[in-house]
């Protein structure tokens, strides 16, 4: 395997997405490697004066930037680069595109670990880039603890 200078984070800002950055976090340390958390946003995405980038339609708009302060290093010897594209739905082509673009050699992402009809359905974007991409892809899961609980929906006619 060649060196490891630059490392992809695909992140959808789920506890899956942070375990995969604190551990493209250690890769970077032990190899000096840089680190590039991309998010791929769903329209209306639209940037504002004072430079938000507000995305989250049909929800509470939501400044990614904002969200993007949380994947910054404790440690000034890893540089973190952050990238977000406006699509309608994240696929692994955003991925591997952004993948060529930028010359990475290694991708860390995190997954849901859906089986069953949830995956025949919605397929696994993770599963996807793991069969296309040029370089290695480790793919990491968040410890139980890490992940929310769903509320339990209520009952019909509650």
């Amino acid at each position: 395997m060649d060196a490891i200078n630059r490392i992809l984070v695909p992140t959808d800002f789920s506890a899956h997405a942070d375990e995969a950055f604190r551990v493209a976090q250690m890769v970077a340390r032990a190899t000096g490697a840089e680190v590039i958390v991309f998010h791929v946003a769903r329209p209306p995405a639209v940037a504002t004066e004072g430079g938000a980038l507000l995305a989250e339609p049909g929800q509470e708009p939501t400044n990614l930037w904002e969200r993007f302060r949380e994947f910054q290093s404790g440690d000034p010897r890893i540089r973190v680069e952050h990238r977000v594209i406006v699509a309608d739905k994240p696929s692994a082509a955003h991925v591997l595109d952004i993948l060529d673009k930028l010359g990475c050699d290694l991708i860390v992402m995190g997954t849901h670990g859906r089986r069953g009809l949830r995956h025949l359905l919605f397929g696994s974007l993770t599963e996807d880039v793991v069969r296309r991409a040029r370089c290695p892809v480790m793919v990491v899961k968040a410890s139980p603890q890490a992940v929310p609980v769903a509320e339990p929906a209520e009952p019909a006619g509650a």
